[in-house]
């Protein structure tokens, strides 16, 4: 019975001083909210919606201390499509001319003169191409669909330096998100005019290695030799070779623009209140969203090609340029005599991620406009409204 008692006494003192422990703490963690609230240290938080340059967006804001506030939140720019056309010209920059010569040449009776019958189906496939390219109604440009996509996650930090006035506020944070803000792609109704492109493309490389059925015709060969491939011009790589854009297999062509995944930002801002109670408030922000140096653009299906005057070195063997030799063979852009095999083959680098901005000049048209404002786009400005709403 004792031992019991004594148990029993021990256990009630270990309850007191718990009780006691848990008291001092509950004080504690009552003196360090008053404190925090007293310094204005997370004693509120706000809760908003905004608009602006950037997008639409939400955030959340909490102080800390009299003179800080911290801002978290997530941007989004609603999809919209602008058009802009970007030309299509053959390697010569005769197109033109180049759709002339094609208007005025009557293909079936010119095979027919040849003893080809296009008819015939063993020259099915040429006849298919043929008739894409002779069924399109081919112009000097390709419209395309350019559509951004910006979404990004913002942390920022709010300094609001005068004491007697804490409306306004210098901030400094940054932004985050994907690389890839925007994007631009043919238009559906223009597939089919891509789809000629290839076509010609198709049966210019075809008529050289083989004529058609192993006969050639002059002005087929004219036609072909003299304009070469055809797609988008892109201007010139740095060593001066000609950059030309072909579309893909599935007649489209495309770019996507990047920037870095993470963008600085700096601004000031002003802060006022809606209503009397201040739960709900304003926010007007303005600044540069820094963008790491300018955006990328990227394009793919591009032919380097050197489109100098032909050289031949003392030998007699090709050396560089588009031309003939003495015998008449053809060294072209994307197809080629090999004086080893004494057969026509493809060839040409043709490049995947081909950046408009740093690696081409002279780009042509408004192709060329585009990319010269892009190249200037280093910062992005930033002027939104925020409207919040106090929880706590």
């Amino acid at each position: 019975m004792k031992k019991t008692i004594e148990v029993l006494a021990v256990l009630l003192t270990a309850a007191i001083v718990a009780q006691a422990r848990e008291v001092t703490q509950a004080e504690e963690d009552d003196e360090l909210y008053e404190q925090r609230a007293d310094n204005g240290i997370f004693n509120h938080m706000d809760v908003g919606v905004n608009v602006g340059t950037l997008g639409i967006g939400v955030e959340v804001g909490v102080p800390v201390g009299e003179y800080v506030r911290l801002r978290a939140g997530y941007n989004y720019m609603p999809s919209f499509t602008f058009h802009s056309n970007f030309s299509i010209d053959t390697r010569s920059g005769k197109y033109d001319r180049f759709i002339d010569k094609v208007k005025s040449i009557d293909i079936n009776s010119k095979m027919a003169e040849v003893g080809v019958d296009l008819n015939d189906p063993k020259f099915s496939e040429y006849k298919a191409l043929f008739d894409k390219f002779y069924q399109v109604e081919l112009k000097d440009n390709v419209t395309m669909g350019m559509k951004p996509h910006l979404h990004q996650f913002k942390f920022l930090v709010d300094v609001m330096p005068f004491k007697r006035n804490k409306h306004w506020s210098f901030t400094a944070g940054f932004f985050a998100g994907p690389s890839d803000v925007a994007n631009a792609y043919n238009l559906d109704s223009e597939t089919l005019l891509l789809e000629g492109v290839n076509a010609y493309n198709d049966l210019y490389v075809r008529y050289c290695q083989n004529g058609i059925a192993g006969n050639y015709h002059d002005r087929l060969t004219e036609l072909f030799w003299d304009n070469g491939v055809a797609g988008v011009p892109l201007g010139r790589f740095s060593d001066g070779k000609k950059a030309m854009m072909v579309p893909s297999a599935d007649g489209t062509v495309r770019a996507e623009m990047k920037v870095s995944k993470f963008r600085p930002y700096v601004g000031f801002g002003y802060n006022t209140h809606l209503s009397k109670d201040r739960k709900w408030n304003l926010n007007v922000d303005a600044g540069i969203l820094i963008l790491c140096g300018a955006p990328s653009v990227y394009v793919d299906n591009v032919y380097k090609i050197d489109d100098s005057p032909i050289v031949f070195d003392e030998n007699g063997n090709y050396v560089s340029g588009i031309g003939t030799d003495e015998d008449g063979n053809y060294y072209g852009d994307i197809i080629r005599f090999n004086q080893e095999t004494w057969e026509y083959e493809p060839t040409g680098d043709k490049l995947d991620h081909v950046d408009l901005v740093r690696d081409l000049d002279e780009i042509p048209g408004k192709v060329g406009s585009m990319v010269n404002t892009i190249s200037k786009f280093k910062v992005f400005p930033n002027a939104s409204v925020t409207f919040t709403y106090r929880l706590y």
